[in-house]
């Protein structure tokens, strides 16, 4: 688990008609997000080396000589569609707060997107020695801070969270 998430909106990363093809889970989507993320972060200092589908999102690999990293991307809610019921989600705890009538819900065509970052040293890294992610897990983040201020008009409501345990 990463320990900041960044949460935004936006109407700028729409689904790809056929995105449903490649995904493993259907709402599991944000390929324009990752193709968007892997061409202009190397634009910030931090190089990219493709993208990949997983069963929760997209993944975007970073380059990084001393461990495996990638940044996060994927849909968290979509805005108002003719075929969704509008209601949250059973483990979204919002739901027990208001009635489902009287939650926000996003405009049609605006979506709210998560993109963390991630660092995996290896096995035999971890097993020998403390491997210090943090430098190149800040690097990254501030590459996306860079990124998504230079765009503003793509990145609305922008939150970044500590997801990281007390």
């Amino acid at each position: 688990m990463p320990d900041r998430v960044v949460e935004f909106q936006s109407s700028a990363f729409p689904k790809y008609p056929n995105e449903n093809e490649d995904l493993v889970n259907d709402n599991c989507w944000g390929k324009r997000l990752a193709e968007y993320v892997n061409e202009h972060l190397p634009e910030h200092g931090v190089p990219t080396n493709g993208i990949l589908c997983e069963d929760w999102g997209w993944l975007v690999y970073l380059e990084n000589a001393d461990f495996s990293m990638f940044i996060g991307c994927g849909v968290m809610d979509e805005g108002d569609e003719d075929d969704q019921d509008g209601e949250a989600s059973d483990d979204d705890p919002s739901k027990y707060a208001m009635p489902p009538s009287a939650q926000p819900r996003l405009p049609k065509g605006v979506n709210e997107f998560i993109m963390f970052v991630n660092a995996e040293p290896g096995f035999l890294k971890r097993l020998f020695r403390k491997v210090n992610t943090a430098p190149a897990v800040e690097r990254a983040e501030q590459a996306l801070k860079d990124m998504m201020a230079a765009a503003p008009g793509m990145f609305q409501s922008v939150k970044w969270r500590d997801t990281s345990p007390k």
